[in-house]
């Protein structure tokens, strides 16, 4: 019977390893991959594409020197960018104002002497709106590339080509800044890749040292391994056979399974030493521990693995798509840790006995200690609970991906120099459409103008609002000199003439036109208001007879609604995860006076993860907003594991025996979980700060 489940697990250790053939998931970590399809914003922000085509926008800022050399600079760059992967449409002072970029910038020209004679041009709305160029005492040009939706390579290709031109204007002692959404993006790609080449390797690298310093054994140590990073592939496999994607927050699911599996196997594998210290042969040590172990294993993977399951019944894709990869690789563990993990330590038991264990003794005194003054204990443990509650009613969300960055991340500098110059960085696009052509209306276009003009005047937050009637009123200026739209008969000549300068901003035969606001970056919360106010005031100035509708949307209204949905996830995923556990563990212990034994113990990690991101002032977002479910789910583990030692065994025994491999756990975990705290990447090292902690709760 032993050699045949032996050879059970080596026929599974010859298989699984295939799932590490399968094809990589897809890196996505653009703001539309966190909606399923059928979500309104997603639908209105996919309809604002096929109208208007893309809103994403990286900005480029050039500064100091000669006038004349940092035109000719901006030139070279718009063209650069302007044959860049994705990059649809580049605006800048070459695009706005071409007769005049042409003339300061050239020198046999005359270069700056012909600022005087066509420099007035700089001063009409679109260059007011915008400051695409200042040829001040502190020259400046800005260029704005606008971006199709694409895969990250594009993103990185753009990178690439702009970047060489940083060294060149610090060469030449000019500033070039650069920032956009696009970019964030394309370095929340990078560290998602980071948890893999990084973290996860040191968060191995320092469980292995400990694992070694606990069970002295490196046999024992690689038998553990082999199987928990099978399960750790395998998962990854199917999600790359299934065709889904990955992101930071599916990222996390790799080193929560390896912690998760590694917690249950090293039951495992204190039991089989317990059995060694006790006369038994290797293999008939390793089977008896399966047997004994098997029951809690098999009951704390299952009731862990409907806990993240229930994730997938959430709304958000990534979350969706984190729970059920946790899921299966937990379904995937049990086989390997009740078959394959007995059937190594088996072979790989070597001759002499385990050394003598001095821990269990200590842990037995501890545990009789708490049970002497189980009131104490408990009165702590509730006010910590409470105080953990209240933690939670105060936790903020992170308003803008750009503070996941180290203050001295380039991105983040470029970002916030860029901000504090006023540079449009985020944009909220509003749609208005009638029922009749808009763009050659010159009644109508007058009144969205004077709507759209006092949303700048009101809004403190919105610094300028990019429209079609704006671009008449540029044109205007240049003819007449003067701030108005041209009169309305000559608006069809106007727009025939400059139609695609204006194609951006017309959709639907003139029946829908684009106002894109040029805001500060502000939080969900502050987005969800102004939201609110500018619908008020669009249905204020257009009552609902005059056939007008509006529509707020774009990329940056997305991310608010991702940044909202942060918390929002949080809460639903630790309720889902906590009522689901709880009655796992109420059936599975067979007693509901010892499931509630365990409710507490299980709330105590949780509360301690909220009051410890209270005190330091951790916001919600990608790495934190799972963190919680995952507190909880380690918490579980190992309160089932003691539970069911103790209702068979007794508190001494239990003690010795659970209490020692619950102990090795969570220090090995929690070593783990710190070593991935080096990371520069706020998320990555949040999240293994709280597990650390949590952890270290739990314990």
């Amino acid at each position: 019977m032993l050699r045949s489940l032996t050879a059970v697990g080596v026929v599974l250790a010859g298989v699984l390893p295939l799932a590490a053939l399968a094809p990589r998931p897809r890196l996505d970590n653009a703001v539309a991959s966190w909606f399923p399809a059928h979500d309104p914003h997603l639908g209105a922000y996919r309809s604002f594409l096929a109208d208007f085509g893309a809103d994403e926008v990286v900005v480029v800022q050039l500064g100091g020197g000669d006038g004349p050399g940092l035109l000719r600079l901006v030139g070279e760059v718009a063209e650069v960018a302007a044959e860049a992967p994705g990059v649809e449409r580049v605006l800048g002072p070459h695009t706005a104002f071409p007769t005049a970029f042409e003339l300061l910038s050239d020198p046999e020209l005359g270069g700056m002497d012909n600022l005087g004679t066509c420099g007035w041009v700089l001063s009409g709305p679109l260059n007011g709106a915008l400051h695409l160029l200042d040829l001040g005492p502190s020259p400046r040009a800005r260029l704005f590339l606008l971006l199709a939706p694409g895969p990250p390579r594009e993103r990185a290709a753009l990178e690439a080509a702009l970047l060489p031109f940083r060294e060149r204007a610090r060469a030449e002692g000019r500033e070039l800044l650069l920032a956009g959404q696009p970019l964030v993006n394309l370095e929340l790609d990078r560290a998602a890749r980071e948890v893999d080449r990084v973290a996860m390797p040191l968060l191995v690298g320092v469980c292995v040292l400990v694992l070694l310093a606990a069970l002295r054994s490196p046999r024992a140590v690689l038998a553990l391994l082999l199987p928990v990073g099978l399960g750790v592939f395998a998962s990854e496999g199917l999600l790359g056979l299934w065709g889904g994607s990955t992101n930071l927050v599916v990222a996390i699911a790799k080193p929560l399974l390896f912690v998760l599996l590694l917690a249950c196997g090293f039951h495992v594998a204190v039991a089989t030493l317990d059995a060694r210290r006790a006369g038994a042969s290797a293999e008939r040590a390793a089977w008896r521990a399966a047997r004994r172990k098997a029951p809690a294993c098999l009951l704390a993977l299952f009731t862990t693995a409907i806990g993240f399951g229930s994730l997938a019944l959430s709304d958000v894709g990534p979350v969706r798509t984190f729970g059920l990869c946790t899921a299966a690789g937990l379904g995937l563990g049990a086989p390997l840790l009740l078959l394959l993990l007995p059937g190594l330590l088996a072979l790989f038991g070597g001759r002499g006995l385990p050394p003598r264990d001095s821990v269990g003794p200590l842990l037995a005194r501890l545990v009789g200690w708490a049970e002497s003054r189980a009131r104490w204990v408990l009165a702590v443990a509730l006010l910590c609970v409470l105080c953990g509650a209240g933690a939670a009613r105060g936790l903020r969300v992170q308003p803008h991906a750009i503070d996941y960055f180290p203050a001295d991340h380039w991105l983040r500098r470029d970002h916030e120099r860029l901000e504090r110059d006023g540079a449009p960085l985020v944009g909220l696009e509003l749609v208005v459409r009638g029922a009749r052509p808009l763009h050659t209306d010159a009644e109508a276009l007058a009144s969205l103008d004077r709507w759209a003009r006092g949303i700048v005047a009101a809004e403190p937050e919105v610094h300028a609002c990019l429209s079609l009637p704006l671009l008449y009123r540029e044109a205007g200026y240049r003819t007449a000199r003067q701030d108005a739209m041209p009169a309305g008969f000559l608006l069809p000549d106007v727009f025939a003439k400059r139609a695609e300068e204006f194609s951006p901003f017309v959709a639907d035969a003139g029946r829908a036109l684009r106002f894109s606001l040029v805001l500060d970056t502000l939080g969900p919360r502050e987005v969800e208001r102004l939201r609110e106010r500018l619908e008020a005031s669009f249905r204020a100035a257009f009552p609902a007879d005059e056939g007008l509708e509006l529509t707020l949307t774009g990329s940056y209204e997305l991310l608010m609604h991702t940044q909202r949905s942060l918390l929002t996830t949080l809460r639903e995923s630790l309720l889902t995860t906590a009522v689901l556990m709880q009655l796992v563990l109420f059936v599975a212990l067979g007693s509901l006076r010892v499931g509630f034994a365990g409710l507490l113990p299980n709330a105590i990690p949780v509360a301690v993860l909220f009051l410890f991101m209270r005190g330091a002032g951790m916001g919600v977002d990608v790495g934190t907003s799972m963190t919680a479910a995952v507190a909880l789910g380690i918490a579980v583990d190992d309160t089932l594991h003691f539970l069911h030692a103790w209702q068979r065994h007794g508190t001494h025994a239990t003690a010795t025996s659970t209490g020692r491999a619950i102990l090795f756990t969570s220090l090995v975990i929690g070593l783990g979980f710190l070593s991935v705290t080096t990371s520069r990447f706020t998320p990555t090292r949040d999240f293994g700060l709280l597990c650390a902690a949590a952890m270290l709760a739990a314990l």
